[in-house]
């Protein structure tokens, strides 16, 4: 049955394929209290924790852009459902100098995925994908193969959407420009010319929670088959074109002259003639403005509450339950103390990138950046946000900490990497004057604070917990409960 959503997702497909398109409405002046807003936090960036009785931390956006060395910074801010400030500082490219601004696209990386599950969403709606079926009945190129696994529980469209397939490949690493490209079977079996191993289920179906890129380029496969259309038409005909987000696109290559060029390495040396192009485009793949991101989060929110073209209300409140104990579908659910959000952080080569949604709707946030870098720039901008707004999520916190002895500093001090066979720790802790420091690639060097003896956390905003050996020796740490990384054994 064609419903009234499907007619205009048709109709998006239709007039977005054309090459003269309506110029969007300039946007409406910012107000004065919302101008005097953006002078508090361009010149009030914090770090994301405090700790009580320590040195008050305060930095301009421009002093920290230097100091991060990230080029291009755009930030957009919706209140109660309307985009009431946005604005862009620095350039598209350290080579050309060009200047962004808030119409400037950015690489949203692995923001992609909370768009697939609302493409995916769209469907369910429409009856051509449903969330607990074996998620094989709509996959007709490509099958997830049997294992002792999926015949106790054969993986879901609700599993991939949620990271509870099962599923291996945390991310991807993306292929040179004019580079042979894989298909999605070739991605999904790991055969050439695809630079990833298979995704595969090595764990039970919905058991447990394991982020998967590899489970979310199962979920654009499925899309495709169940339309027999291309996962970046679907999207735009069903999300862009009724959100009005008409410089977002998952086209390759991007081939337009406002796109942010990516700047890598500690360095930041900017990837132009270098960038990086992703077929997963479901995991990592959107190109997008802070401004339209916010739109889009303030329609799922209205979206939970009366239902509209993007999603009715039932299926908006499985992407986003009401607990932020349950699994949203692709966003993930917090709730610092002041109602419930739904979030996703995204790290491509060159780009970083944050987005927040309050559930109620009172508030979207949106900040995106050219550089490997950013996001340690993004912590301090929405920490100074959220406290010139008062809000709680990412918001300025000040924490009580715990004096640790000597022993408990050698406790947990160490080189860390993601498997005992990497030559190449990406963190390691140091005692240093009876100090915890820890440095590496997840974080410049800092000074890592403990809550307890088991929970740590750095000012500027990522937090650690320890994981012990039934000896009680420490032998990893996880990462925002997301990124588990071991202790290296000693090769002496």
């Amino acid at each position: 049955m064609t419903t009234v959503r499907t007619v205009i997702g048709i109709l998006g497909l239709y007039f977005l394929s054309q090459s003269a398109q309506a110029e969007k409405s300039a946007p409406a002046p910012v107000s004065a209290k919302h101008a005097e807003r953006i002078e508090l936090i361009e010149a009030g960036l914090r770090p994301t924790y405090g700790v009580r009785d320590g040195e008050k931390e305060q930095w301009t956006l421009a002093e920290r852009m230097r100091h991060y060395d990230v080029p291009g910074v755009s930030i957009a801010v919706a209140i109660d459902g309307k985009l009431v400030w946005a604005k862009a500082y620095g350039v598209l490219d350290k080579n050309s100098g060009k200047e962004v601004d808030s119409d400037t696209l950015f690489q949203a990386a692995s923001l992609s995925k909370p768009i697939a599950s609302l493409a995916g969403l769209a469907l369910v709606q429409d009856g051509l994908l449903s969330l607990d079926k074996p998620a094989n009945e709509f996959l007709t190129s490509w099958q997830i193969p049997d294992n002792e696994f999926t015949k106790q529980e054969p993986v879901t469209i609700r599993h991939l959407m949620s990271h509870r397939g099962g599923t291996t490949i945390h991310g991807f690493k993306g292929y040179e420009t004019g580079a042979d490209l894989p298909s999605l079977p070739q991605i999904l079996d790991g055969v050439a010319p695809a630079n990833t191993l298979p995704v595969i289920v090595n764990q039970l179906p919905g058991k447990e929670y394991r982020y998967s890129g590899g489970g979310f380029t199962i979920l654009q496969l499925a899309i495709e088959d169940a339309i027999g259309r291309s996962f970046a038409d679907v999207v735009e005909g069903r999300i862009f074109y009724p959100a009005d987000m008409t410089r977002s696109n998952f086209r390759y290559p991007v081939n337009d002259p406002n796109a942010a060029t990516g700047h890598d390495g500690k360095g930041s040396l900017s990837m132009a003639g270098r960038d990086l192009v992703y077929p997963e485009l479901a995991a990592a793949g959107m190109w997008t403005t802070p401004s339209e991101l916010v739109t889009l989060g303030s329609l799922v929110a209205d979206a939970r509450n009366t239902g509209n073209l993007i999603l009715d209300t039932a299926l908006a409140r499985q992407l986003v339950p009401n607990d932020a104990e349950m699994p949203g579908l692709g966003f993930g659910l917090n709730d610092a103390g002041d109602g419930l959000t739904f979030v996703h952080n995204g790290h491509n080569p060159g780009f970083s990138a944050r987005w927040i949604n309050y559930a109620d709707g009172r508030a979207s946030v949106a900040v995106l950046t050219n550089s490997d870098s950013g996001g340690n720039l993004i912590r301090e901008i929405f920490s100074g946000i959220g406290h010139v707004y008062g809000w709680k999520q990412d918001a300025y916190e000040v924490r009580d900490t715990i004096p640790l002895s000597e022993a408990e500093l050698r406790d947990i001090a160490g080189s860390y990497a993601f498997g005992q066979d990497d030559k190449q720790p990406v963190a390691t802790i140091s005692v240093i004057d009876g100090e915890l420091w820890i440095d590496g690639i997840l974080v410049e060097r800092s000074r890592l604070h403990a809550l307890s003896k088991s929970a740590y956390f750095v000012t500027k905003g990522l937090n650690f917990e320890t994981e012990r050996s039934a000896s009680g020796q420490v032998i990893a740490i996880s990462v925002e409960g997301e990124i588990r990384l071991v202790r290296l054994l000693s090769k002496d």
